[in-house]
């Protein structure tokens, strides 16, 4: 009974999802060249492809799968959100840190830098905070600002000001989830990007390996035809190495 628990356990685990590599050495674009100038050769030898089971339907569809991967998106196009909305986010801080400057310059007019009361605020430490640390502490910040807004009423500080500035607060969290979302996404498009560009080098290379095994006896030329990225073209077929 125990023993049976056990796999039942085990079988309700979550499996952390590996991160997928290419498989083959070589750039997206240089992949999808590799493939278009294949397809070529396959269209031209695709009765002889025929005699192996591979149908016209299938040559298609590789060239279909071929389209679609120049179609994803570059590490660059990945990038540009992310980044942008990095700035974004970096640009709402520095709003943020403007507002509570502001704030602290009006302080300041009542009470020493040095003092408890000023120091009470909490914002010497906030220049330097995390991104979690400074939107927890700006808002504890404006708590006590707002509590204590009547002893600095006299320096101009109001609760409109404070109530702008805690809304700017929550902007930058908005942006700070934004930027988070964003870097979440790349990754997870990343992966498929990957996945994509791993299956369509699977199939030509099935589909290569199938024209070396038609043309290895008898053409040369047709075998070296489909040769995926060799180093050495020589006269004799290259047998490829055992997998």
């Amino acid at each position: 009974m125990a023993a049976g628990l056990s796999g039942l356990f085990i079988s309700f685990y979550p499996v952390k999802q590996v991160q997928v590599n290419a498989n083959y050495n070589m750039s997206q674009g240089d992949l999808v060249l590799t493939c278009h100038t294949k397809a070529d050769f396959m269209d031209r030898d695709a009765d002889a492809f025929a005699t192996r089971g591979v149908a016209q339907t299938r040559l298609d569809a590789f060239k279909a799968q071929t389209d679609a991967v120049a179609q994803l998106p570059s590490d660059a196009q990945l990038d540009f959100e992310k980044q942008a909305l990095t700035a974004a986010s970096l640009a709402q801080r520095q709003a943020v840190e403007s507002g509570m400057a502001t704030v602290m310059s009006q302080v300041a007019i009542v009470h020493d830098a040095r003092s408890p009361a000023y120091k009470a605020f909490g914002s010497a430490g906030l220049y330097n905070a995390s991104e979690g640390d400074f939107y927890v502490n700006m808002g504890h910040l404006l708590d006590w600002a707002t509590a204590h807004a009547a002893d600095y009423q006299a320096q101009g500080l109001t609760p409109a000001q404070l109530q702008a500035l805690a809304t700017d607060n929550e902007q930058y969290l908005a942006a700070l989830k934004a930027q988070r979302l964003a870097i979440s996404d790349r990754s997870a498009t990343t992966q498929t990007r990957q996945i994509a560009l791993n299956a369509l080098y699977d199939e030509l290379t099935a589909l290569c390996n199938i024209g070396q095994g038609l043309f290895k006896q008898s053409d040369v030329s047709k075998y070296d035809d489909y040769v995926v990225a060799p180093t050495v073209h020589s006269a004799a077929p290259v047998v490829p190495p055992a997998k």
